[in-house]
C-alpha cells in the first residue's frame, strides 16, 4: 500500500505539493477506497494506481476554480474529482452528486473517515436541474462520465451565469470538442479554456465551458433522449 509520504511525492511530481495533513487524508482515502472497492466496485482502475490516476488527475482543474466556489461534482462515484479537490482546496464548498445509492453511501462514509465536510446528493443531474437547485452552483466538475455534448446538457443548467462547467477527458478528438461547443451554445455556455497534458504517460484534457446566459427551460431533456438524440 502506498503511504502518505509517497502520495505526497506523486502529487508534488504532478505539480500539486501538499502538506503533511493533506498527505495523511489522501492515505486514509486510498486505504478506505481499497477496502470498499472490493465490495462495491466503485472504480475500474486498481486502487494501487489511485495516487497517479485519480488523485493527481483530479487536482488538475484546481486553477480554474475561484476561491470559495460552490462546486458540484457530477457523477462523483468514488469521489473523483471532487473529494481530492476538497482536500487540496478546503475553501471550496463541495456537493458530490451520484445517482447510485451505494456510491452515495460510500461518499457519505468517506466524509466521516476523512473528517471533511461536504454534501452528498443521490439523484441524476437532469432531475436536479428541474428543481430549486437549477443554476445554483458556481462550478460543476465531471470526470469520466460521458461525451462533451451530453455533459453540457446535463451540467450547464445547474450552473450560475458567470460560472463554469469543467470536464475531465482523456485524449479528446476535435469531433467531440466541436460537438461539445455546439451543445454548450444551446445550453447557455461557451468554450473558455482547454488544458491538454500528459500525466504519467497518459494523454489527458480538461475542457472548461463558461456559463454566459441562462439555460433555455427545455434543457436538460430526459436522459434517455439526451443519449439517443444528442444535441447537434
Amino acid at each position: 500500500m502506498v503511504n502518505a509520504v509517497k502520495i505526497g511525492e506523486i502529487l508534488a511530481a504532478a505539480g500539486y505539493p501538499v502538506g503533511a495533513e493533506a498527505e495523511e487524508k489522501f492515505e486514509i482515502y486510498l486505504r478506505y477506497l481499497t477496502e470498499c472497492n472490493a465490495k462495491l466496485n466503485l472504480t475500474s482502475i486498481d486502487s494501487s494506481d489511485a495516487p497517479a490516476r485519480h488523485f493527481a488527475d483530479s487536482l488538475q482543474a484546481a486553477e480554474f476554480i475561484p476561491d470559495g466556489a460552490t462546486v458540484l461534482d457530477i457523477g462523483s462515484g468514488a469521489g473523483f474529482p471532487g473529494v481530492p479537490l476538497k482536500i487540496y482546496r478546503n475553501d471550496i464548498k463541495l456537493t458530490a452528486l451520484d445517482s447510485i445509492a451505494k456510491k452515495a453511501s460510500f461518499l457519505r462514509s468517506l466524509s466521516v473517515k476523512l473528517g471533511i465536510d461536504y454534501e452528498v446528493i443521490c439523484a441524476r443531474a437532469e432531475e436536479l436541474a428541474a428543481g430549486k437547485l437549477r443554476e445554483s452552483y458556481s462550478i460543476a466538475v465531471t470526470r469520466a462520465v460521458a461525451e462533451l455534448r451530453v455533459l453540457c446538457e446535463i451540467g450547464l443548467p445547474l450552473i450560475k451565469q458567470g460560472g463554469a462547467l469543467i470536464c475531465y477527458k482523456g485524449k479528446l478528438s476535435e469531433t467531440e470538442l466541436d460537438a461539445g461547443i455546439t451543445a454548450a451554445k444551446r445550453c447557455g455556455g461557451k468554450l473558455s479554456d482547454e488544458k491538454r497534458f500528459t500525466l504519467f504517460g497518459s494523454d489527458r484534457c480538461i475542457v472548461v465551458f463558461e456559463k454566459v446566459f441562462e439555460t433555455p427551460p427545455e434543457y436538460p431533456r430526459r436522459y434517455k433522449k439526451i443519449i439517443s438524440q444528442p444535441l447537434m
